[in-house]
């Protein structure tokens, strides 16, 4: 499984990187036509990660769960739609929020799995779901950076406070210090 992961997550990467080029590459005449089916390619890509098992839904990512229950997303600068950019691409395990699990998730899939998110949280805030009360139910995250991200605001699309960030594993990516349970 963690072979399955790992080459869905190089894929991914090379699209994401794709998709920033073509982006940038645009011709003074529109797209080309091999622009264009790489453009209709990464679509059905994205519309494959069409799964949310968090309530509410993350508005800026896109997450294929996978049969094991683990999954893989896609994380953009803003809602998706109204992005321009993908940032991360990553891995989610469900699981327990607790120090115990978090480091049964990574001796199992590696490290990295710094950011834990409520399955359920209620209301409309996705935001609120991030950590919560030692032993609830959601996934742990590990976002791998696509793209060297700046220092900045990221609800104002010009960074991340935590920044700046490489590309690879984020392992300061809005850690959740998980409690004895």
């Amino acid at each position: 499984m963690r072979e399955v992961l790992i080459l869905g997550l190089i894929v991914v990467a090379v699209l994401g990187a794709w998709l920033f080029i073509s982006s940038t590459t645009v011709s003074s005449g529109g797209l080309s036509e091999r622009e264009k089916v790489l453009a209709n390619e990464m679509q059905q890509l994205v519309d494959f990660y069409k799964d949310s098992p968090i309530t509410p839904a993350m508005p800026d990512h896109k997450i294929r769960v996978l049969p094991d229950g683990s999954g893989m997303f896609f994380h953009f600068n803003a809602p998706y739609g109204q992005d321009s950019q993908l940032l991360w691409i990553g891995q989610m395990v469900p699981g327990r929020f607790c120090k115990a699990d978090q480091q049964q998730v990574e001796t199992a899939y590696g490290a990295g799995f710094s950011h834990f998110h409520k399955k359920i949280t209620p209301g409309t805030n996705p935001e609120a779901g991030h950590g919560g009360v030692g032993g609830e139910d959601g996934y742990w995250f590990r976002h791998i950076a696509v793209t060297n991200i700046p220092q900045g605001d990221m609800m104002k699309g010009t960074g991340v406070p935590w920044g700046p960030v490489s590309s690879g594993v984020d392992v300061n990516f809005m850690p959740t210090a998980a409690p004895e349970c």
